[in-house]
């Protein structure tokens, strides 16, 4: 594993989709002390709003694999295929978390589950990486910079088939004020992101809005 990925020290993270999520998620591990690296886009303005904002750089999918110790995938699900299509290769032996839950355009359910998984449709993208899924909090949440529920800390799911890759996302889990829990190797992924459609079901359908989440409870 490369230095940069042990635990407490800064790592240079590569990201793919400077939307709402990676934006939010790039800045935050900026403030952390991450050195940031944005790209793919359909807007060119977005991704220098990103960039400004995190106080990163910007650059070409190729460039951000090839920058980050850490590469995060955000991208909508209809876009997976285009935005990895030719980082298989620089991507090999690195860490790359999968942020993409397979949703329906309408939100109205998933167009995997139970048998596969968008995670691991990325690892069948990206073979020689060492994939990690996790489904983080809603961005408005991120973006607010408030991830606490009157100082109750919410648990974080993440699931992987690497132990020093899950290590590593771990720690970057935790530099965002959550409860990093493993929930064990890539395939938990298939129930996973079903409870991340379960999170949206609850926020958008059953109008509970965006500020919710999760706990897991220990005895």
């Amino acid at each position: 594993m490369a230095s940069g990925t042990e635990e407490g020290s800064s790592m240079k993270i590569g990201i793919i989709g400077a939307g709402n999520m990676g934006g939010c998620l790039g800045k935050l591990w900026s403030q952390a002390g991450h050195q940031i690296m944005f790209s793919f886009t359909q807007d060119p303005k977005a991704l220098e709003e990103a960039a400004v904002s995190a106080g990163g750089r910007t650059g070409t999918v190729i460039d951000a694999a090839q920058f980050g110790d850490v590469v995060l995938v955000a991208v909508p699900w209809a876009a997976i295929d285009i935005a990895l299509k030719d980082v298989a290769s620089v991507l090999a032996g690195k860490v790359v978390i999968s942020c993409n839950n397979p949703l329906k355009p309408d939100l109205s359910g998933l167009l995997l589950g139970t048998e596969t998984s968008g995670a691991e449709e990325v690892a069948r993208l990206l073979p020689a990486a060492r994939v990690v899924e996790v489904l983080f909090p809603f961005a408005h949440q991120l973006r607010s910079g408030e991830l606490r529920f009157d100082g109750q800390q919410p648990s974080q799911f993440y699931c992987g088939d690497d132990v020093q890759a899950k290590r590593a996302v771990a720690t970057l889990i935790g530099e965002l004020g959550l409860d990093p829990v493993d929930a064990g190797p890539l395939t938990s992924a298939r129930f996973l992101e079903p409870f991340g459609m379960l999170m949206v079901q609850l926020a958008y359908r059953q109008g509970f809005g965006v500020n919710i989440g999760t706990q897991l409870l220990r005895r």
